[in-house]
């Protein structure tokens, strides 16, 4: 008995399928639908593109690259700085031996910079390729130098120190031309080009970061201004639809170009023009932000401007600025003690200017600068962390100083327990990480509270050590030096 044929069990989707598949224009697009998939795949395996995006592709590998230029330039400088620093100390130290060892690393790292920035330029100057030769040939004196103090023991120190210092200064000198002109080939152009274009947004980033790593010179600065780059920062800032990473970059350049280390903040002409929209876009991304990195490269802006534009404080001040910067320090975007110092900064700079006072009194600013002074490093800190508490601590004493105008006001210092800590502070070295800057402060400060309020709250002792004799008696026996300092 022949056995009987079996039908393929239907599903719902095939009999779905099969349902459609009786209307005649759905049969024509699945006839369609091959050749075109069919035409997909080939384009695919030609290699050819399909939306345009190999001029993107290219773009966004240019601006990497560059930034990667500038970075690598700049890390291996620093090694090299780094390395003066270790020859200076075999100097003091009298080991000639490995004075001569350190200065044949220092030489070859020298000698591989050089060809690192040579690789990076295509048509090297001949400035620079003159430059290259006098560090070179410094480099060589010292190794002489060096090779006759091993070989001798003996040394005459001081042909040694000058060679140190000529070869230091060439080097740096070296350096500073190398990266200006990698930045003058267009660099900053070209990279804010980038930022303006749509098709290329997705590099915007990117662009943004390199821009901020590149305007740590001067004429990248008044470059970038030549551009247009503050209307194109801001711009950005402004924009809602921009996400919010890019726009925490745009705020890092701002950062950059308005840091106190650099000697020109003052021709930022644009800048002091738009300042009220500035301050309000970066304020305004540090409220709405919950990224702690986007929140610091506000801040830090803000707390740049305030150091070299004084109407920045009362800007702030109608912002609002206090009451928000208050109320982030109790979010985890403010955690950080490099965010703190930011905030610390702020507060700082707007106690300074009388009419802005009592906004950061009357929003528990007070009690914050006391936190603020109660920060302490932790034992797995990084060198840069305990720096950063070292600037947390000096702020907030500054500021507390500056607030603390009558007794009411300095009331609320003594009932956060400030004048413990800032006795603390003043008598033990290690709670300040060593800092002068954090004992005059504290010194200054504690002076201006006992002034206002009296004895209480202090002992005897130290007030008869801490506030009663000069400034720099109480310093140089909390320091436990016998330097004079002017």
């Amino acid at each position: 008995m022949a056995a009987a044929k079996t039908e393929p069990k239907k599903t719902k989707e095939s009999a779905g399928f099969s349902e459609l598949g009786d209307f005649p224009s759905v049969n024509a697009w699945v006839r369609e639908l091959r050749w075109m998939t069919e035409l997909e795949c080939m384009s695919i395996l030609q290699g050819k593109p399909l939306d345009g995006s190999a001029e993107q592709d290219n773009t966004a590998f240019q601006v990497q690259a560059f930034r990667d230029a500038i970075d690598r330039v700049k890390f291996e400088s620093n090694k090299i700085t780094e390395g003066f620093n270790s020859l200076f100390k075999c100097f003091d130290n009298n080991k000639w031996s490995t004075l001569n060892t350190e200065t044949m690393g220092v030489t070859c790292s020298i000698r591989k910079l050089i060809q690192l920035c040579n690789s990076h330029v295509a048509e090297v100057p001949s400035f620079i390729q003159e430059q290259q030769e006098v560090v070179m040939g410094e480099s060589a004196k010292l190794l002489q130098h060096t090779a006759s103090a091993a070989d001798k023991n003996v040394v005459h120190k001081v042909p040694l120190v000058n060679q140190l210092t000529f070869l230091g200064q060439s080097f740096s000198r070296l350096v500073d031309s190398t990266l200006g002109y990698l930045v003058k080939e267009g660099a900053v152009r070209s990279l804010a080009d980038v930022c303006r274009r749509e098709n290329v947004a997705f590099t915007r980033s990117k662009a943004l970061r390199g821009l901020a790593t590149i305007c740590c010179a001067p004429e990248c600065v008044t470059e970038l201004e030549k551009e247009h780059g503050i209307d194109l920062l801001l711009d950005i800032l402004m924009d809602m639809a921009v996400p919010e990473s890019v726009q925490g970059e745009a705020a890092g350049v701002i950062a950059q170009i308005t840091s106190p280390v650099l000697d020109q903040n003052h021709q930022l002409c644009h800048l002091a023009d738009c300042l009220q929209v500035v301050l309000t876009a970066l304020l305004d991304l540090c409220e709405r932000t919950d990224g702690h990195e986007t929140f610091l490269l506000s801040a830090a802006a803000m707390a740049n401007i305030t150091f070299i534009d004084s109407s920045a404080c009362t800007m702030l001040q109608e912002l609002k600025a206090p009451q928000l910067l208050v109320k982030a320090c109790m979010c985890r975007k403010a955690k950080s003690l490099f965010a703190k110092d930011q905030v610390a900064t702020i507060l700082a700079n707007m106690a300074a200017i009388p009419t802005c006072q009592e906004s950061v009194r009357c929003c528990g600013g007070l009690d914050l600068l006391v936190t603020f002074l109660h920060q302490k490093p932790s034992l797995v800190s990084s060198t840069a962390e305990r720096s950063a508490c070292e600037r947390v601590q000096q702020k907030a004493a500054i500021a507390l100083m500056r607030l603390c105008q009558d007794t009411r006001q300095t009331y609320k210092v003594i009932r956060q327990k400030g004048i413990p800590r800032f006795v603390e502070l003043c008598r033990e070295a290690e709670a300040r990480n060593n800092s002068d800057a954090v004992l005059v402060a504290c010194l200054a400060a504690l002076r201006k509270v006992c002034a206002l309020y009296g004895r209480e709250g202090i002992s005897s002792l130290d007030y008869q050590q801490l506030v009663l004799p000069q400034l720099m008696d109480s310093f140089l026996m909390c320091s436990h030096t016998d330097e004079n300092f002017v």
